[in-house]
């Protein structure tokens, strides 16, 4: 009877073990469906979203429309002295134009990104002498501003061909390379790319604007090298760019581009003259600290640092948000030309590669350029902070390339990936 009684007990308990661990198995599987549950609607959510906006990147369109409403705010912010301090006050001046500028830009971007961006392989050629003329017209016509002619005025509204010359070159280069792929390899493929990065050169310089220039070749550059060109031919032209620098230093003193290419590094000792600006610029930085002054309350805008809503608005946004809301700025940055790069590796072919690299090395430029030239690490040179300086044309172009970049994304297959390989040969 004990023997019957034990082993009764035992199948009791081995009972209870296997009850205790189905119960755990049951709350393990309500687990993994609650989990895959949310999972599926959040896909489902995503699914909506990229449905209602035709497929594009959502983050992308994020993104943008987050810097163009804070663009808004820090013009409005930065040129609230400039606009009262008139004959005709009137405070909102640069709001209600920054907002026109920007409301018009987006209807760009969603036309370039219903815009199949496979037709700019027949295009290209058409691009570039639309640049090549715009630039020509320019130092003809064009309207002398401190010095630069870089604006054609139409009376109602004036424009910088510079600006769309460097979307015009992202198409250009991309479908000269796609058309042809020999084209990276050969003399006569590579001496037409140069031919046309060494007109866009001048003609830019002309005006002058140093800056812009740089940006365009480095683009074209940057396309060049995704495709495939054989590093060593750099060497050259980095060579001659060394030796022309070097040759303005040391025989040009006192001339134009000395002091331009020179007075960066140490603004301070012509403050008053080619540095003034960079110099009231790092004053408007170290004044903001760590946290900032608090939006709206910078100093420097008080007629201190010349036309601070335009390519110097950045010490402004430091002043006021602080290195903090540099910080941020820098990473929000960071996040969009991430996803342009994504958008680049994920293409369904290479011209949609090319196009999706070249508008992200171009936002990634003229960050680090305007980022250089007001903490004064390079020459004070004229080019915008993306979408949060004042400026339509500005606005415009950048609208325009991340309206492409859109339209790349909208035809790109779920989870593939250029094949890197294939983009070379």
């Amino acid at each position: 009877m004990a023997k019957k009684s034990s082993s009764k007990t035992e199948s009791r308990k081995l009972s209870a073990a296997e009850r205790r661990e189905l119960k755990a198995k049951r709350r393990a599987d309500r687990k993994a469906t609650k989990a895959e549950a949310r999972k599926q609607r959040r896909k489902n959510l995503w699914d909506r979203v990229r449905g209602a906006t035709g497929g594009s990147d959502i983050v992308v369109i994020v993104m943008v429309l987050l810097f163009s409403f804070f663009g808004i705010a820090m013009v409005f912010s930065a040129g609230y002295y400039q606009t009262i301090n008139t004959a005709s006050p009137n405070p909102f001046y640069y709001l209600i134009r920054q907002g026109i500028f920007v409301a018009t830009g987006l209807l760009w971007m969603i036309f370039f990104a219903c815009f199949d961006y496979h037709r700019y392989e027949k295009l290209g050629n058409a691009a570039a002498l639309v640049s090549i003329g715009l630039l020509v017209l320019v130092l003809l016509i064009g309207q002398n501003v401190n010095g630069a002619v870089r604006w054609i005025n139409l009376g109602f509204f004036r424009f910088t061909p510079s600006e769309f010359s460097k979307m015009f070159m992202i198409i250009f280069t991309s479908a000269f390379l796609v058309r042809d792929p020999s084209n990276i390899r050969t003399a006569k493929g590579l001496g037409i790319l140069v031919l046309v990065m060494g007109m866009h050169f001048g003609l830019i310089i002309l005006q002058p604007n140093l800056s812009t220039a740089i940006v365009i070749v480095l683009i074209m550059i940057a396309i060049m090298i995704v495709a495939g060109l054989n590093l060593a031919f750099l060497l050259v032209p980095m060579a001659a760019a060394v030796a022309g620098y070097f040759y303005i230093i040391t025989f040009k003193n006192p001339y134009h581009w000395y002091q331009r290419l020179t007075s960066f590094m140490d603004p301070f000792a012509d403050r008053q003259g080619d540095g003034y600006q960079v110099t009231q610029g790092l004053i408007a930085l170290g004044n903001g600290g760590l946290k900032g002054l608090g939006f709206g309350q910078s100093i420097a805008k008080n007629m201190y640092l010349p036309e601070p809503q335009n390519d110097f608005i950045l010490a402004i946004l430091g002043e006021e948000l602080g290195f903090i809301g540099f910080l941020i700025l820098m990473a929000a940055y960071i996040i969009l030309i991430t996803r342009l790069m994504m958008i680049a590796l994920k293409a369904r072919d290479r011209l949609g590669f090319y196009l999706a690299t070249g508008v992200a090395v171009m936002l990634g430029l003229q960050v680090i350029i305007n980022v250089a030239v007001v903490t004064s690490s390079m020459p004070a040179t004229g080019i915008t902070l993306p979408f949060i300086s004042y400026g339509g044309t500005s606005i415009w172009s950048f609208m325009m390339v991340m309206g492409i970049a859109l339209n790349v994304s909208k035809r790109q297959e779920p989870g593939s990936r250029l094949n890197r390989k294939a983009v070379r040969q």
